[in-house]
């Protein structure tokens, strides 16, 4: 019972491991379809790509918003009641698109998660007067409203408009995170060369994210997005190599913040391929900007958190490392199948390591989660 309470004290306590889990059981289910087995809804596909944007995104991004507005705020964490019923919420969207991916009830329960997230999320920053964070609350919402237009209206929309909200919710929270960790870390240490402060260059790659954001909804792969994701990609590699992420690579931990963010730059190079040429394959840069940065984003950030938040040192041990070195080739492994001509092996050797590293990550996590803070 003990376990069960403490479990409930945080959101990084509930919703990490099991969004881990949850993509690590996930991936081999639809390997399996793909495979030609036994398929785990009446639309594997839809299933596919609605689960691992909608499903594992959100509780990875619930558990870290609900674990940082405290922080931001000042307020006090939501009660373990209105953390299990959240968490509920979650689990029974999963359940049902799994039962049955197609029907109207089900949709409506598993679209129901993030506007119930945001609207408490909500509360919390204007309560505290925290207008800088609102953006993301407001993010939260956009992302809700594309899992509606993927459900009810036009699904290859719904999921552009998903990857290109989390395209600029990585950016926001990536380019907070990633420099204020390093320069902190590297401060500590006495270096006097430290990552650069918001400015300029920060400032250009946001907007020309967001244009290539907008033009990609509105225009889908066509010339002007491919010129507006050329630019950005450029943008988005400079701002990456201001943030010193080679001098931070003694440190997993930190270094892997800046693997992850370097995915933000090779998906939104292979959008530019698509839009501007036949050398790459939408898919490919959804998988750039999914299991790429997404995945390895929210890995990186959910190990932090877990071991910060529980009193341990912030440091990697060398499963850690082999963790999220698996994840990373999982990814890539995934996005070359397209390049080769029998795509059959890469695609499940890359979804095999991707689950693998995912469940590992899950292993990890579960004993923290229920421990009691150091």
């Amino acid at each position: 019972m003990g376990d069960i309470m403490i479990i409930l004290t945080g959101a990084y306590r509930l919703f990490f491991p099991s969004a881990a889990l949850f993509a690590g059981l996930s991936i081999p289910l639809w390997l399996l379809s793909h495979a030609g087995g036994t398929t785990p809804t009446s639309d594997p596909y839809l299933w596919h790509q609605h689960e691992m944007l909608w499903g594992y995104l959100p509780a990875a991004l619930v558990g870290f918003l609900f674990t940082a507005i405290p922080n931001w705020t000042g307020r006090p964490a939501l009660s373990p009641m209105a953390l299990l019923a959240l968490f509920t919420l979650w689990l029974a969207g999963r359940a049902a698109m799994f039962v049955t991916s197609g029907a109207v009830a089900p949709q409506i329960l598993a679209a129901s998660f993030l506007p119930v997230a945001a609207v408490l999320a909500l509360r919390e920053v204007v309560a505290a007067g925290n207008k800088r964070n609102i953006v993301v609350v407001a993010m939260v919402g956009a992302f809700w409203v594309a899992q509606l237009v993927f459900l009810w209206l036009d699904t290859q929309i719904g999921l552009t408009i998903g990857f290109a909200v989390a395209l600029l919710l990585m950016t926001l929270i990536g380019g907070r995170v990633t420099p204020a960790f390093s320069r902190n870390w590297l401060k500590k240490r006495g270096a006097t060369h430290l990552p650069a402060e918001f400015g300029t260059v920060d400032k250009s790659a946001l907007i020309l994210t967001m244009a290539t954001a907008l033009l990609w909804i509105i225009t889908d792969t066509s010339l002007l997005t491919g010129s507006a994701a050329a630019l950005a990609t450029l943008a988005q590699a400079l701002r990456l190599s201001r943030w010193r992420g080679l001098a931070v690579w003694k440190e997993p931990l930190l270094f892997a913040q800046h693997a992850a963010y370097a995915w933000i730059v090779i998906g939104l190079g292979l959008l530019t391929a698509v839009c501007l040429g036949d050398w790459a394959s939408s898919g490919q840069a959804h998988h750039a900007l999914g299991a790429g940065a997404i995945g390895s984003m929210t890995a990186i950030v959910m190990l932090r958190a877990l071991l910060g938040h529980s009193g341990r040192p912030i440091e990697a041990t060398r499963a850690d490392t082999i963790l999220l070195i698996t994840l990373h080739l999982g990814a890539a492994l995934r996005i070359c199948a397209d390049w080769v001509s029998d795509p059959t092996v890469f695609y499940h050797a890359g979804g095999t390591l991707w689950a693998v590293a995912m469940i590992a990550l899950a292993i990890r996590a579960f004993p923290i989660a229920i421990a009691p803070r150091l």
